[in-house]
């Protein structure tokens, strides 16, 4: 996630996975083109295993990875939203900001050669498992989800400390 915004009064956070979108529309534009080069070059039957794989892979992907992500921390109104942008429409969640008790990192764990991956969420109301709302669908590799949480956090605290 990257920080649009961060002032003592707003700090605005924003994901858009364009990566994650590009692979999923590339593989899904290569695997049309083969099925389509398997249809016309005499062996429909592969063509429609490929065609189904398409359908069954690269389509429920791209609606899972065209997502945009911003989380706004507005401190003069007292609330945290949340908006979700992706193919299936738009989406608003708010909380009151005196709710959000904090910002964590979920760790998915690397199995063998791969490296851990991380994802920020909040945790809104008691601190349970039920509580913990990640803001991304998806686990990334590398320090940007804890450095994000640490500015929450530390934005959470300066907030809190001058009210």
């Amino acid at each position: 996630m990257k920080i649009i915004e961060d002032t003592p009064d707003r700090l605005v956070f924003e994901s858009r996975p364009v990566l994650f979108a590009f692979m999923a529309a590339a593989m899904a534009l290569a695997l049309t083109a083969a099925a389509i080069g398997l249809f016309t070059s005499g062996a429909p039957g592969r063509g429609l295993l490929l065609t189904a794989c398409l359908v069954l892979l690269a389509v429920p992907m791209i609606f899972v990875t065209f997502e945009r992500v911003r989380v706004i921390f507005d401190a003069r109104e007292g609330i945290c939203t949340l908006r979700r942008r992706n193919l299936r429409g738009d989406g608003t969640r708010t909380h009151k900001l005196s709710t959000v008790i904090r910002a964590m990192v979920q760790t998915r764990k690397g199995d063998g050669e791969s490296s851990d991956a991380h994802r920020i969420a909040l945790v809104i109301g008691a601190d349970t498992a039920a509580n913990r709302h990640p803001l991304t669908r998806f686990h990334v590799s590398g320090p940007a989800a804890e450095t994000a949480t640490d500015r929450i956090n530390a934005w959470l605290r300066a907030t809190r400390s001058d009210g």
